[in-house]
């Protein structure tokens, strides 16, 4: 009897001490333990006021009572629940979100990726068209050298252009322009006759179809190209250039007032690229619309048409300047500071 109220002063005291957060394993085991010291106190010291058949039931009841704890802990210590001491953490794959793109050489985000699109906001795609645009490819080394040259008007002497596109778009336009058609390899002559042009790679001309005067050039999805320009006058004349709508001097929207090209009577010359800089170019590549370079610079309406706007020198100005040059340089001082 004793020892019976030793036990509820000490549950007694439990009682009174704030609850201790455990999960369901920890009440399972303390269940268990439980379970077998009451077994051992029955079975040692309530033989002394219990009867035999008492004892019997009282073995009994704490068997299931221990069954039923032992099933209890095992199905709580298998189960893939997360507690709250134990969450189940999610898998991770590095230290940032995970975004789909479309991406190029080294791994370069392309401005029609996704990764462009969140980078910079944007909620609109220009969506790919059928046929050939004119990308921005590999810069490489490409010296620039600036000159002056006076030009007879503000107002071109003149203006042309001529289209491309791939061998099925170039042959469709070919039927839309005119009812004949042929197609020509080499140069072709534009500007009024000012001029012999066409696109090149490593020498060799791309052809073009002739439709009623039109000049369409057959080019290739992939291949790079140059301009090549032939000046067939005793001039010296400045071309501004454009491709797709964009000055290929300073990429934006072209316009005759522009920098151009300034030829020498009779010379040709190749323009190998986008400029970039003085000493950099990046080269010509044909390629699909939605990766052109009018499509990333905001627009590509202008896709497949390239012009030229031609300007001659004003010869009688030229060379009254050059006169007057010449004869500040007569009376130059060789020692200013002796006076």
């Amino acid at each position: 009897m004793l020892k019976m109220l030793h036990l509820s002063r000490i549950a007694s005291a439990d009682c009174c001490k704030p609850p201790r957060r455990v999960d369901s394993r920890t009440l399972s085991l303390n269940a268990y333990f439980s379970a077998f010291n009451l077994a051992r106190i029955s079975n040692a010291d309530i033989s002394a006021f219990m009867n035999p058949a008492q004892l019997r039931r009282s073995i009994a009841v704490c068997s299931v009572l221990l069954a039923i704890t032992l099933i209890a802990s095992c199905s709580s210590m298998n189960s893939k629940t997360a507690s709250p001491l134990n969450p189940v953490m999610p898998f991770s794959y590095g230290a940032g979100p995970i975004t789909a793109g479309n991406r190029s050489g080294g791994f370069a985000i392309q401005n029609q990726s996704i990764d462009h699109l969140l980078a910079t906001g944007s909620t609109t795609r220009i969506q790919d068209r059928p046929g050939l645009g004119t990308s921005a490819g590999q810069e490489k080394y490409s010296v620039l050298e600036s000159t002056r040259m006076l030009r007879k008007s503000d107002t071109p002497d003149a203006v042309d252009s001529f289209h491309y596109n791939d061998e099925a778009g170039a042959k469709a336009m070919a039927g839309v322009l005119g009812s004949s058609m042929t197609k020509r390899s080499g140069l072709f002559p534009a500007a009024g006759e000012r001029l012999k042009v066409g696109l090149v790679r490593y020498g060799s001309v791309f052809p073009h179809y002739d439709a009623s005067g039109k000049r369409i050039v057959i080019g290739e999805n992939g291949s790079h190209y140059e301009f090549r320009l032939e000046n067939r006058t005793k001039k010296r004349i400045e071309v501004v250039l454009s491709v797709d709508g964009l000055n290929v001097l300073n990429g934006k929207a072209a316009s005759p007032k522009q920098r151009g090209f300034i030829l020498d009577p009779k010379e040709t010359y190749d323009v190998d690229g986008f400029r970039k800089n003085d000493t950099t170019a990046r080269s010509f590549v044909f390629g699909s619309v939605a990766r052109s370079k009018a499509a990333s610079s905001g627009g590509a309406g202008n896709v497949g048409v390239i012009g030229l706007a031609v300007f001659e020198e004003d010869a009688a100005r030229a060379k009254a300047e050059l006169r007057q040059e010449q004869l500040a340089r007569e009376g130059a001082d060789a020692f200013p500071g002796a006076r």
